[in-house]
């Protein structure tokens, strides 16, 4: 796996010979592969804030039935194509890709006893080798990506640090942009306490691990989340445009059944169907002629 996606990256660096260049392509190859998944989670995300109204009405009529509650939402989620787990899924798949390439990256930018870079990964052949070989520095738009902004600011001071400080910062507001955006979809609708929680930390997890993680792996979150702004615009638009698909409101709850009585106990209809007279009062005094 690691010599795969090494040989990806020198791939991408021949067609372009810069090393963020490289990444930016690499990572727009991946974020190209979980599309279908993306636009699907992002779907399901943008389905579960519109149905929310009726999601309120399930609540309501169920209060107190917590097992008759969730067999109706399972089913009304059903109706309406929704999964609420699949937004999940685009995350998990790009974990392992992450701490894929920060493998990669770290064995590109290996040293040896001399401290200059003995790339890992590669065929000797390839440019990405060859630029790396024997070098000092990953040099691309003005800095040093095989170093973390951490690193740089405890090493050279703030100003050199500057340009990385900027790049975190570019990923914890782009992040924060992204979570804007799932809760500006539909204002009105109830906001689930976790999911609020997260749209205000999730944006500032962000910043130690880009400040501590070297600068090109901080390439690769800007672009994937440049990327995942786009298509948040593009499904945004798809399902609350004219072509939205209508929401299936909740099943009906089936009447309760009413208590069913015996007629001929009830005393009001005889066994042949004759309203019966009254019976007379043997108690009553006969009246004197």
């Amino acid at each position: 796996m690691f010599d795969f996606l090494a040989g990806l990256l020198a791939f991408f660096y021949d067609a372009w010979p810069s090393y963020a260049g490289a990444i930016m392509l690499f990572t727009l190859t991946i974020m190209l592969a979980l599309t279908p998944l993306s636009l699907k989670s992002t779907r399901s995300m943008i389905r579960m804030q519109r149905v929310q109204p009726e999601l309120k009405k399930l609540q309501n009529q169920y209060k107190g039935d917590r097992e008759a509650l969730n067999r109706e939402m399972m089913a009304f989620y059903q109706a309406n194509n929704i999964n609420p787990f699949a937004s999940c899924l685009p995350l998990l798949l790009q974990m392992p890709v992450f701490f894929i390439l920060y493998q990669v990256l770290s064995g590109l930018t290996r040293r040896d006893s001399a401290g200059l870079f003995a790339p890992k990964y590669l065929d000797h052949d390839s440019a990405l080798y060859q630029a790396l070989h024997e070098t000092r520095e990953m040099l691309s738009i003005g800095m040093d990506l095989s170093r973390s902004a951490w690193s740089v600011l405890r090493d050279d001071g703030l100003v050199d640090a500057a340009p990385f400080i900027l790049l975190v910062l570019v990923v914890a507001a782009s992040t924060w942009y992204q979570q804007k955006q799932i809760s500006g979809r539909n204002p009105n609708a109830e906001v689930n306490p976790q999911q609020q929680m997260i749209t205000k930390v999730l944006p500032f997890m962000f910043i130690p691990i880009s400040v501590s993680v070297p600068a090109g792996l901080v390439i690769y979150f800007v672009t994937q989340n440049a990327v995942r702004i786009g298509q948040n615009v593009l499904v945004t638009k798809l399902e609350y445009g004219s072509g939205a698909d209508p929401i299936a409101p909740p099943a009906a709850a089936p009447p309760a059944p009413k208590p069913t009585t015996s007629l001929r106990d009830s005393g009001r209809v005889t066994k042949s169907g004759e309203t019966p007279r009254p019976a007379p009062n043997r108690n009553k005094k006969k009246k004197r002629k």
